[in-house]
This record gives structure tokens, sequence and C-alpha cells, in this order.
């Protein structure tokens, strides 16, 4: 299916609180209407209670973040569908937190972001820094135990371990295949992320490519019947929807492989 046959939606988006992005939500809602969406949902990285961590929000913005985006469903209704949520990382010391935001809160969903890979011994790791590829598989059973918990729609950017920079070999296989079957087995989505489209190519020790999605792990995707969603991870409102969404759709389709267009 062509790209231009899709509903155009976006459900992974971050605003200006995040402290590494551009824009208000009323900013991203106008460019949505502007470029045609029917529906934008809106994923700041969440914060966490203890204001562990960088590049997000103060915990204290997130009620502020909230009736922002809930009063701005009532300003566009009629005209675009806004959903609210958050990307978060997967730390089991947070479980009560997760369950708290999905039922005593506005947030309608969450995105699985795993910037940070916790290993069995709590031990965490940025997912931007690996100095090789022997954690590859514990980053892939990282995601595997969030998707069992229910607590997120879909996986964003599951294959950003190859971010880094380390040829190809059986860890990276490994986990591709650890991601592709948890995925398979729990019915689970996946994102193919426009933002790394939008970073470009590079040359890799595996040759030039983009840091991600990368073509060996989406070739394994395909055909496996994954639901896949196309996120713009978009930083500012000019790239909500652009040539790189296009690029993602256009990826897809030449594999076969459907995009979800409903949160």
């Amino acid at each position: 299916m062509e790209p231009s046959t899709y509903k155009k939606v976006n459900f992974h988006t971050h605003c200006y609180r995040c402290l590494h992005a551009k824009g208000t939500v009323s900013q991203y809602a106008l460019e949505a209407v502007h470029q045609g969406l029917t529906a934008l949902g809106f994923s700041d990285h969440i914060p966490f209670p203890d204001d562990s961590f960088d590049l997000r929000m103060p915990y204290a913005q997130i009620e502020d973040y909230m009736n922002e985006v809930t009063a701005l469903k009532k300003e566009f209704h009629g005209k675009l569908r806004i959903y609210l949520g958050f990307e978060a990382e997967y730390l089991t010391r947070y479980t009560s937190y997760y369950e708290r935001l999905l039922s005593n809160t506005p947030c309608e969903y969450l995105i699985l972001g795993q910037h940070l890979l916790e290993t069995e011994e709590r031990k965490l790791y940025n997912v931007y820094r690996l100095k090789d590829t022997s954690l590859y598989e514990s980053y892939a059973r990282n995601v595997v135990g969030a998707m069992r918990t229910g607590y997120f729609r879909y996986a964003a950017h599951p294959d950003l371990i190859f971010f880094n920079d380390h040829p190809w070999d059986i860890h990276c296989d490994r986990a591709c295949d650890i991601l592709i079957d948890g995925a398979s087995k729990y019915g689970f989505a996946l994102e193919y992320n426009a933002n790394g489209l939008r970073r470009g190519e590079k040359i890799y020790s595996d040759g030039k490519r983009y840091p991600y999605p990368h073509k060996n792990f989406w070739d394994k995707v395909s055909g496996s019947n994954i639901p896949v969603y196309v996120g713009s991870d978009c930083h500012e409102p000019a790239v909500l929807y652009d040539s790189c969404m296009d690029m993602a759709y256009a990826n897809l389709a030449k594999r076969n492989i459907p995009v979800c267009t409903e949160i």
C-alpha cells in the first residue's frame, strides 16, 4: 500500500517541556491540522517522581502537561483527534507509577522508549553508549519484559541499539530474534521511527546506513505479522509530518509490512 493511502497520524510527539525539543502542544496541533493529520498523540518523555534522569520535564510539570493536552483535546474537537501519553522507559522500580498513570490520571497510553538498559542486577546503561554488542541481548530481553506488563502500547525505535557503531555479529542477530519473537508472542506492536531517518546516513563499521531503523532488523520483521506503527518522533512542529515520514511508509511498503493508524 502506498503512503498516500494511509490516514495521516502520529502518536510519537515531543514538545518543549522535554528540554531538548521545540514547540508548544498548541503549535503541534495547528501544524497537524495544516498537514491534514486525523490524529495526533503527545508522548513527551516521562518524568519520574524522584526526577531521576535528564532530558525530560521536571516531575513538577506533569500536571501542567496533562492539563494542557486535555484542554487542547476540547479546543480541537471535530478538527483533530488528540491523545495524551508519554514515552517511557520500563524500569522495574517504577511499576506502581506506571499503573497509577494509566488508572488514575488522564494519561491514555504509554510508548516504550527503552533508552536505559536495566540488567538483571539492576545496573543501568545508556543505550546510546554501549561499548560493544555484548549487552544487545540484555536490551532485547528488557524490551520483551516490558511487553509482558501490558503497560505499553508499542515499542518506539526497537532497534535503537544500532545507533552504536559496532560491526554486525551474532549478538545483533540474537537481539533481533529475541525482540521479534517477543513481539510475536505477546502481539506487541513495534515502531518504524522516522527520526532515525532524519538523522541521516553515516558510515558505520557495517557500512553506510541510518543509525536506525536498521535494514537487517526490519528485513526480519517482514512477514512476521507483527503490528507496526510509523512514528515521527518529532522534536519540533516543522517536522511533524515531513519527507522522512513518507520515506518510512515507503520503506515498509517495499517489505509488505502493513501499518497501524489507530492508537
